[in-house]
């Protein structure tokens, strides 16, 4: 199997007390066939200074203003030129070696290869297959998950959703028939589950879930969907009786 090109994009912003062990657990990897890209938001508080310190380790990088952590992901791929797409948080690492693990499973023209991770805050793994019932409640997280470049072709992430349009995005390709998704049994990332976008609301996507659900997910999960929905509102009437 040819090594495919893999495309590794951190999205940073005032991250100097996390971004050094993030990127020594990408340039550490033994595959060679990684290009690492870091777009960060214009950080003031010593974090670029550590990404100069490894920038000949770095394929491209860029300090500027975005709007959102989603908009500089959007970024990302567009400078992306592998053949796959990895995104690692500036506070979340890399397994030791994970990326010669993985890729003899990017074999998919267009799919979506995800694995687990291991949440920090939680302290256990993020693991299992996904199904559409559990789509209902919760997501793939970006940490654990490989893009065939292919998929942004067609896809992009929303920035009405300011903390889960990985979540709409992993729904949309969901619903296409045209993209498959691989589950393997491997911990791809230790993962920071007590970052602001991993514990803030996105209210615009609270406000539109069963909407989105419905519309993205198989028929047979209408029922489960609209219950959950229900359960909501009336957990909501409540607190505020």
């Amino acid at each position: 199997m040819i090594e495919p090109k893999i495309s590794i994009i951190t999205v940073s912003y005032n991250a100097v007390s996390t971004i050094e062990e993030t990127i020594l657990s990408v340039i550490k990897q033994s595959y060679v066939n990684i290009e690492y890209i870091i777009i960060d938001g214009g950080s003031t508080d010593g974090t670029l200074d550590i990404i100069k310190k490894y920038q000949s380790k770095i394929s491209y990088w860029v300090s500027e203003h975005d709007n959102g952590i989603y908009d500089a992901m959007n970024k990302g791929i567009a400078y992306a030129t592998g053949d796959w797409i990895y995104f690692l948080g500036a506070d979340d690492l890399l397994v030791r070696d994970i990326i010669n693990k993985v890729y003899p499973y990017l074999n998919l023209k267009q799919g979506i290869v995800y694995g687990n991770v291991y949440m920090i805050g939680k302290q256990k793994k993020y693991d299992g297959k996904f199904s559409s019932l559990m789509l209902v409640t919760r997501n793939i997280p970006h940490q654990a998950t490989f893009y065939s470049k292919k998929i942004f072709c067609n896809y992009s992430y929303n920035l009405e959703y300011v903390y889960l349009a990985d979540y709409y995005l992993n729904l949309q390709c969901w619903k296409d028939p045209n993209i498959v998704f691989k589950y393997i049994p491997l911990t791809i990332a230790i993962y920071n589950d007590t970052s602001v976008s991993s514990v803030e609301i996105d209210r615009c996507f609270e406000s539109r879930r069963g909407r989105l659900m419905l519309h993205n997910l198989p028929i047979w999960t209408a029922p489960y969907i609209l219950y959950r929905r229900l359960r909501h509102i009336i957990k909501i009437i409540l607190l505020n009786k």
